[in-house]
């Protein structure tokens, strides 16, 4: 296994995005979490080959806060550090930084 990580969506289709929100009453089909994706703050994607694992992502008003709604890994990739990886991916995003250097002043 060769997890890879990336903040592109640019080549991301729906047919990568098989097989999150397990056990959601109601999932959000596969054209609308890329469109939750594109219209994100910032996301990353976690890929083994070709396949979408994991992705996390945040929403902000680029100035002073962010909150992540989304982290999700497959089920037959978690426990191996790849939702702790994209984490903190996340977390040394600009938007992220910015309020940690914020909030250190006050």
């Amino acid at each position: 296994m060769s997890i890879t990580y990336t903040d592109k969506l640019e080549t991301l289709t729906p047919n990568h995005l098989l097989g999150f929100f397990v056990d959601w009453p109601s999932p959000p089909s596969l054209e609308k979490h890329l469109e939750i994706l594109h219209g994100s703050y910032a996301v990353w994607l976690a890929f083994d080959h070709d396949q979408c694992v994991g992705f996390i992502n945040a929403i902000s008003d680029g100035l002073l806060y962010a909150f992540i709604p989304l982290l999700e890994v497959l089920p037959e990739y978690q426990k191996r550090g790849i939702g702790k990886e994209l984490a903190k991916r996340m977390f040394e995003t600009e938007v992220l930084n910015r309020w940690r250097t914020l909030d250190q002043r006050l």
